[in-house]
């Protein structure tokens, strides 16, 4: 389809000329074909997309850089970065419950808020636990607090953060999380340290989806982080895979750890469990090295990985030779994570067949 228009521009002779511009739409994909003017006798002009000057916060008079690159033009916005000022939200804790109360400030959080002002009767009791969620994101410190309010402002700048370094550090401890759940089938379980490890990937997870969407809506953050419009995508991706890997480490250690199980049961998991953790480690060296090979390896083997898991539960849960009534949800339960963990591993090998 193609669409026709017109707009005019203004020289400097106070003469409007017509530009006509064609958008031609390709697939999804919108391509702006604009027509090249002469202007005197050594220029030529285009008109610039509204869109884009808005988004950029440009005006007249101000500086565009461009970049000769072959067969491409890059124009690139030049002026400095406006301060913006701080943003503030308040949020009545009133007759809500702490559930409904934990969603609107994480969600403050994420949306770039710089200060969250919490508003509460003096009979409030629920304090502390706001307090304890403040303190699960990132950046963010507890400045004031009276008997009828809190105020948590945000003390780090998320334009200086680095993504990939947030995504390594969620891989640390995240594999060391994989490392104990292991451990639990031997019977050398530490769950409240995996618990609280948890806690930190959902810190890190928070931040790094703060510092994506802040880079995804203002351009020039993205260009001074090096990193393209797929890379924010694929990054937010990655991060969200960490986060659910790490999730279910932490209920398969839960539920081994509060289960009696038979030995027999927990060997067989052992060994699933710690295939599903190599292809974790591989997967993780292909993201880094950017090694297609490897990852096409994980999703080519994936399928085995279910195939495992599906055997375990049905020998255990559905089969004739079943686990004790008590310990059948539990090994279900511990299985189903299984499959969670390898289905993220091979979604992240995809994020690695993706680039080019």
């Amino acid at each position: 389809m193609t669409i026709c228009s017109t707009i005019s521009i203004l020289l400097n002779n106070n003469l409007y000329i017509p530009i006509h511009y064609q958008i031609i739409k390709i697939g999804v994909v919108n391509i702006d074909v604009r027509k090249l003017i002469s202007f005197g006798k050594g220029s030529y002009i285009i008109s610039m997309p509204k869109s884009w000057i808005e988004k950029n916060n440009l005006k007249k008079g101000d500086l565009i850089s461009v970049s000769d690159d072959g067969f491409e033009l890059v124009l690139s916005a030049n002026q400095q970065e406006e301060k913006q000022d701080a943003r503030e939200i308040l949020i009545d804790a009133r007759g809500k419950e702490l559930e409904f109360l934990k969603v609107e400030v994480v969600s403050s959080y994420l949306n770039g808020y710089d200060a969250i002002n919490i508003a509460f009767d003096s009979s409030y009791k629920d304090a502390p636990k706001i307090k304890d969620i403040i303190r699960n994101l990132s950046g963010l410190e507890i400045m004031e607090q009276t008997s009828t309010r809190l105020v948590a402002k945000n003390l780090i700048n998320i334009n200086e953060i680095s993504i990939s370094n947030l995504i390594r550090r969620m891989d640390i401890i995240t594999r060391a999380m994989m490392e104990d759940a292991i451990l639990c089938y031997k019977g050398h379980c530490n769950y409240e340290s995996i618990h609280n490890r948890d806690f930190d990937v959902n810190r890190l997870y928070f931040l790094g989806y703060r510092v994506i969407k802040n880079a995804m809506k203002n351009p020039r953050i993205a260009k001074s982080l090096g990193i393209g419009q797929w890379e924010l995508h694929s990054d937010t991706l990655m991060i969200l895979r960490l986060e659910k890997i790490a999730d279910s480490q932490k209920r398969i250690a839960r539920h081994v750890c509060t289960t009696s199980l038979d030995r027999q049961i927990l060997a067989e998991l052992d060994k699933v469990h710690t295939d599903i953790s190599e292809a974790y480690n591989d997967v993780m060296k292909s993201f880094y090295n950017r090694d297609k090979q490897i990852a096409f390896r994980i999703e080519v083997t994936n399928k085995d990985r279910i195939a495992a898991c599906n055997k375990l539960l049905e020998k255990y849960t559905e089969g004739k030779t079943k686990a004790r009534n008590h310990s059948q949800a539990a090994v279900a339960q511990i299985i189903e994570n299984l499959k969670a963990i390898s289905s993220a591993v091979k979604n992240i090998g995809r994020i690695v067949l993706c680039y080019e």
